[in-house]
């Protein structure tokens, strides 16, 4: 079966399981909707259900990915603390959301900060001492300063690197084939290495484990459109992943030079029979965005990323400021027009940031020397990011200062200073970083004026 036609098929197959799922689960509903059970034991049969679902899944795609290797006892290992990982930590996650919900809502905002951060770091360390010390009984792999155990996976044929980054220790599992090239290894070594230092698995499921608890806090306190942050949640851990990707890949430029991408385009063979990576399977770019070439032939982490990235983590985030910060009561009156609302400022401000973006574009290559097209287009979109996100708190801010215009003027001085400070990132150059900021906040403070020139116009013939 062709990569393309199997990727659709796994798709399609998902979706029918989670559609099942959802008519069983009302069916079930049906029959039990007499019978009354404490929420205590709901959440202790829908966990233990859940988790077996996701160990059996989790295993099975694990035996898929690992398929190839030849050591049956090492890949078994290497499956179980996947599976054993994926169990702990959603019953960690799921018993936090139950607490919250339930419990710890009663409790004042400086004790819940403190009780989900405790809660957090002693699941890390439950996690890293379970998994610690069952792969420590294990042969076959090398403990690095005591803190990084490197497991080495042989294959048929495949290349592979996977991390696991505890708090304390990192388990970095390599796999390629007996006969392997050297530079394909330093290429998963360089990567993977950067994962493991910098702790990136631990950062996303910080953010996951401390963010979703404070919604449930204030959502349970009459915030009731605080669900408008959970699809900028999503989206902002799936840009942090990607975002650590490309780190991890300018990492190997930095070690290996140009010559890394060769080396990339072997992998990509041995897993997907391809020598693009925008080519790769949905499930790979997903996390991995699909021009990772240009990191690891020129270094340009900007520019790989996809044009859009950008202006849907903007147009969710002021979606969230605009409606989710409010609170609605009775909310079935009013559920129904805030949705609207919500979808129309995200829709409009995701086209709003696209086309400040397509506007800012010229003057940004003009000052941009040397920059690849994807890169000026992405410095675009960011720069266009931050004007879209100060203009919505301009509604924060007035709930400080009681009034539009400093309200205005504050969005405005840190649209220019975060602008500046981006394209000065980017450029390292002051100068140019400077003269970009300045053109491109007045261009942004002429389009508010027309703005507030044409609507009293507008105002006029049909609204009066």
């Amino acid at each position: 079966m062709p990569a393309r036609l199997k990727t659709i098929y796994n798709l399609f197959f998902g979706i029918l399981i989670a559609v099942l799922m959802f008519f069983a689960e009302l069916y079930l509903s049906g029959l039990l909707k007499n019978v009354r059970f404490s929420p205590t034991l709901n959440y202790v049969v829908g966990s233990a259900g859940g988790l077996l679902v996701i160990a059996y899944f989790v295993h099975g795609a694990y035996r898929v990915v690992l398929g190839s290797v030849r050591d049956k006892a090492m890949r078994r290992m290497v499956i179980n603390v996947v599976t054993l990982l994926a169990v702990l930590l959603t019953a960690e996650f799921t018993g936090l959301i139950f607490m919250s919900l339930h419990y710890l809502f009663r409790l004042s905002i400086g004790y819940f900060v403190g009780f989900v951060i405790a809660y957090f770091v002693l699941s890390m360390l439950i996690n890293e001492a379970l998994i610690y010390t069952y792969i420590k009984g294990v042969g076959g792999f090398g403990v690095h300063g005591g803190r990084r155990a490197l497991i080495r996976l042989v294959s048929d044929s495949k290349y592979n690197g996977y991390t696991i980054s505890m708090l304390y220790h990192d388990l970095v599992i390599l796999m390629y084939p007996e006969d392997y090239e050297d530079g394909v290894i330093e290429v998963i070594n360089a990567h993977e290495g950067y994962h493991a230092r910098f702790k990136h698995t631990v950062i996303l499921n910080a953010v996951l484990f401390i963010s979703v608890p404070f919604l449930i806090y204030y959502g349970v306190r009459g915030y009731s459109m605080l669900w408008t942050a959970l699809p900028l949640l999503a989206v902002l851990i799936l840009t942090l992943a990607r975002s650590f990707e490309l780190l991890a890949d300018k990492a190997v430029y930095d070690r290996l030079g140009p010559g890394a991408l060769g080396y990339f385009r072997v992998i990509l063979r041995s897993l997907y029979g391809i020598d693009d990576p925008r080519r790769a399977p949905i499930r790979s770019r997903i996390t991995h965005p699909g021009r990772r070439d240009l990191v690891l032939s020129s270094g340009d982490v900007l520019g790989a990323y996809a044009p859009w990235e950008f202006p849907l983590l903007t147009s969710l985030f002021v979606g969230f400021i605009l409606v989710g910060t409010s609170v609605l009561r009775p909310v079935g009156i009013y559920i129904g027009p805030a949705l609207l609302v919500y979808m129309g400022v995200v829709i409009g401000s995701f086209l709003l940031t696209v086309l400040l973006g397509i506007v800012y574009r010229p003057i940004i290559r003009w000052f941009s020397h040397g920059m690849s097209n994807e890169s000026v287009l992405n410095l675009s979109m960011l720069d266009s990011s931050v004007f879209t996100v100060c203009s919505a708190m301009v509604f924060i801010f007035y709930l400080i200062y009681h009034s539009w215009l400093y309200s205005n003027i504050t969005a405005v001085a840190l649209s220019f200073l975060f602008s500046l400070l981006v394209t000065w990132f980017v450029l390292r150059d002051v100068g140019r970083a400077l003269l970009i900021a300045v053109l491109i906040t007045l261009i942004f403070i002429a389009l508010n004026y027309l703005y507030y020139m044409v609507i009293p116009i507008i105002h006029i013939p049909y609204f009066r």
